[in-house]
């Protein structure tokens, strides 16, 4: 038998196999017994990536928010099909899970109608979440939501979304993030848009082009915060499932919660107004990648081969693309 059908013979197995995994139920049940909190004090969905293991960081999550203080009930939303693949593409099936988070909301908002709500979403998660808000009415807000490794297009217009949230939507990004970087932008991104445009979890998110007042003010509420050294004592190395350990999330996504959101996106320089690009001095604006983060990475070093003892600082290459504004961080 010759390679190229044994590869495809493989390539069928391993899909079969997936189609029938039955994982899925047991991972479910798994997410569902790190939940902690009262609900009487307040609720936050946490809603996984994608695939039967998708839910990695249902544990570390609701337990680093308790160690910080937060007394709210945590706990996992379900969403995920049986491959990663599938949950990653199949738009119409996300957009209907999305619609059973939002009654989720509607449920637990008309139960306990002075509680905060929050959302904490991973990868694909990040999709499913944003169509829940999307679907709410004009009555129900959440609080704040935080975004970790989202594998949304950086120019999806959060207008609609954001509408629905009274404090603001932090999206941590890295452009460390290996699958993003070599998987996602390859099969498109959970809102079926080309990796072309830029991922959010790698770049942060885009203000649409020719925004209308409306836009411009809840844009406002968007908070694109690049990964950081600091970060990596947590935990968070830029890897795609990093900021969902424990430790970084009692450090830096609790205070969000908490009503310290500084303590994750940093203290403005001062001086500073809200929307304006937090930029050095005399450094141009880059067109894919907040300035944060390049100055986060540090030099690689390159020795000449006629002074193998001297390196010299080479600065990384910028990536390519369509020049757009991008969205303000605080």
């Amino acid at each position: 038998m010759s390679g190229p059908i044994r590869g495809c013979i493989a390539t069928i197995a391993l899909a079969f196999l997936s189609a029938c995994n039955p994982v899925a139920p047991v991972v479910n049940i798994i997410a569902q017994a790190g939940t902690t909190g009262d609900k009487e004090k307040g609720i936050t969905f946490y809603i996984g990536g994608a695939g039967p293991v998708g839910n990695v960081g249902s544990w570390d999550v609701p337990q680093g928010l308790a160690e910080a203080g937060y007394e709210g009930y945590v706990g996992a939303f379900t969403w995920q099909g049986l491959t990663h693949a599938g949950d990653q593409i199949n738009l119409s099936r996300n957009k209907a899970k999305g619609a059973e988070l939002a009654y989720e909301i509607r449920r637990y908002r008309r139960l306990n109608p002075h509680q905060q709500i929050n959302l904490i979403a991973l990868s694909a998660g990040t999709g499913i979440a944003t169509f829940a808000l999307e679907y709410l009415s004009d009555d129900i807000r959440v609080e704040n939501v935080v975004y970790l490794g989202c594998s949304m297009s950086s120019s999806y217009d959060l207008t609609r979304a954001l509408r629905r949230i009274n404090g603001g939507l932090y999206v941590v990004h890295s452009t460390r993030d290996p699958i993003l970087d070599k998987l996602v932008s390859r099969i498109g991104t959970v809102d079926r848009a080309s990796g072309d445009e830029g991922i959010a979890g790698m770049i942060g998110f885009r203000y649409p082009e020719n925004p209308s007042p409306q836009t411009e003010r809840e844009y406002q509420k968007l908070h694109n915060v690049a990964w950081r050294y600091d970060f990596a004592e947590a935990g968070y190395e830029g890897g795609h499932t990093d900021a969902t350990r424990r430790d970084f999330v009692r450090r830096y996504i609790a205070p969000v919660l908490l009503g310290r959101p500084e303590v994750l996106v940093g203290k403005p320089p001062e001086g500073f107004r809200r929307g304006e690009p937090l930029l050095d001095a005399g450094r141009p604006a880059p067109a894919t990648r907040p300035a944060a983060e390049k100055q986060a990475e540090p030099p690689r070093t390159a020795a000449k081969s006629s002074d193998a003892g001297t390196p010299r600082s080479v600065k990384p290459a910028a990536r390519s693309t369509r020049s757009r504004r991008p969205a303000t961080r605080e």
